[in-house]
């Protein structure tokens, strides 16, 4: 949270000293990080990254974390090769975000569902995304219905822009504090 000693929104905290489980792929034009649970699953999770882009080993763990729960997870490259948000200058946040709409990721979306269908045999598709993607997780539910749940960490759905997001047609829930996030995954059949 932002305030006057520390006027930026965003702040990466504790970064992990985390190595990941999973390994790196190509798909299709991007890059990403995916987990594979040891015994065959039809479920998976996309995880969209914050701001501070897909290589973060924070993000990777909750990847991983998924997957140790029986989901096949990926954190794509939402940026496609676009350089993350750097904390270090404040003046270029507002000129990111722009750079990053939230709203302009069809073609890696599609990329990366046609990848957990295909090579992964996915049938059950959720998605969680951190802050940044709080505005991906609206675009996404409305315009993929194969979607079938959303969890937004912390994210900012206010600055939503766009249709109605009483259109989404599945769960979306907005968490602003770290829940046990399997729980809520498997809430939705």
């Amino acid at each position: 949270m932002s305030n006057e000693w520390r006027p930026c929104p965003c702040d990466i905290g504790d970064r992990f000293d985390y190595g990941g489980r999973g390994q790196e792929v190509q798909v299709e034009h991007i890059k990403a990080y995916v987990c594979k649970p040891p015994a065959s699953t039809d479920k998976a999770v996309i995880v969209i990254h914050d701001i501070f882009g897909w290589q973060l080993p924070n993000t990777r763990y909750m990847a991983d974390m998924l997957t140790t729960n029986g989901y096949i997870a990926i954190c794509p490259d939402i940026f496609s090769g676009t350089e993350a948000w750097r904390p270090d200058d404040l003046s270029k946040f507002d000129d990111g975000l722009k750079i990053q709409d939230a709203r302009t990721i069809n073609k890696e979306a599609d990329a990366v569902l046609k990848y957990l269908k295909e090579q992964c045999s996915a049938k059950k598709l959720r998605v969680i995304v951190f802050c940044w993607g709080g505005v991906a997780i609206h675009h996404l539910m409305m315009t993929y219905p194969e979607l079938k749940a959303g969890i937004s960490l912390y994210g900012k759905s206010q600055f939503y822009q766009g249709q109605s997001v009483s259109q989404i047609k599945y769960t979306v829930r907005e968490i602003y504090i770290v829940v046990c996030l399997t729980k809520i995954i498997n809430s939705v059949n």
